[in-house]
């Protein structure tokens, strides 16, 4: 059985800023935290007309990425609903629209939010035991950390890799942290890293919010689930194994963009987590909208 200690070795390593970054990975930081506060105080459609002519220079600049897109894209099940040009899109206006409510009332950018399956978490709550929301990089997926409420009487926490610069950290902490919410850093030491972060979870039945679809440290050490048989997808197998070693209840849950908002899903909860079942979760939350799945984290690849 997995302690709490072991889940700290290689397949959830420490992020960059974890240790001391540079001054110049400092500025960097300062300066990125900049333009995105800059892009957030605009309307999405001002922006999104701004920057899509940058959209193509940007294409043949990063090639290799674009080699690893298309080939994913070609293996996929999806391949006739899949172009790189509108992959583009859709990601520069999940990011524009991330931005816009970073901070604000979720409604003031959505106005419109269906939400499917709401029982699924009240009785994943009432059960008595710790829960595990396992959400995807799919969609306007800030919202995963947003919308599910915070019990009042027990904790929220959500596993979070920092980012490569402190002000960058700082910048999605604000914009996660509140309501009854907080992040516990990945790799982190004290009351806010992982590893007494999930005691105090475990300890008073709280919730935890992660991904299963994207997991930090070096490639060579993460697990693998293979998605249709033809595409690599990391894995936290080894967290998972861990919850539910310690009678955690997982409810998936996945959200998409619509033509007039977006719809938020619980999925049926789980007693476990293994690979098949996070494989097909996965399957069928990506089948919903795969032009919005995050097919450029550089861990995915074809199989």
């Amino acid at each position: 059985m997995d302690s709490i200690e072991a889940l700290q070795r290689p397949g959830l390593a420490p992020a960059p800023s974890t240790s001391s970054p540079s001054l110049i990975v400092r500025s960097a930081g300062f300066l990125a935290v900049l333009c995105l506060r800059a892009l957030g105080a605009v309307p999405v459609p001002f922006t999104q007309a701004l920057l899509s002519p940058f959209l193509i220079p940007y294409r043949l600049t990063r090639r290799r990425h674009a080699e690893r897109l298309r080939a994913c894209f070609t293996a996929s099940p999806f391949a006739d609903r899949l172009s790189l040009g509108g992959y583009y899109r859709i990601r520069l206006r999940l990011l524009l629209l991330g931005l816009r409510s970073h901070g604000r009332a979720v409604t003031a950018t959505f106005p419109r939010i269906e939400t499917h399956g709401e029982d699924y978490y009240a009785k994943a709550l009432a059960s008595g035991r710790p829960v595990a929301l396992l959400g995807l990089h799919a969609g306007p997926w800030e919202l995963l950390h947003r919308l599910p409420p915070a019990p009042a009487d027990r904790p929220f926490a959500i596993a979070t890799a920092p980012a490569f610069a402190p002000a960058l950290t700082a910048f999605m902490a604000e914009g996660r942290e509140g309501d009854g919410k907080r992040i516990l850093w990945v790799g982190e030491a004290g009351p806010k890293g992982l590893e007494s972060g999930l005691r105090d979870i475990l300890a008073t039945k709280g919730v935890l919010a992660l991904m299963v679809d994207q997991v930090p440290g070096p490639a060579e050490e993460c697990e693998y689930l293979g998605l249709w048989g033809s595409i690599r997808t990391p894995y936290p197998g080894r967290l998972l194994r861990f919850l539910e070693a310690r009678g955690c209840v997982f409810v998936p849950i996945s959200v998409r963009l619509g033509p007039d908002g977006a719809a938020l899903k619980y999925h049926g909860a789980w007693d476990a987590a293994g690979p098949e079942r996070a494989r097909r979760f996965l399957e069928e939350a990506i089948a919903a909208a795969p032009d919005q799945w995050n097919w450029s984290y550089p861990k995915v690849a074809r199989a």
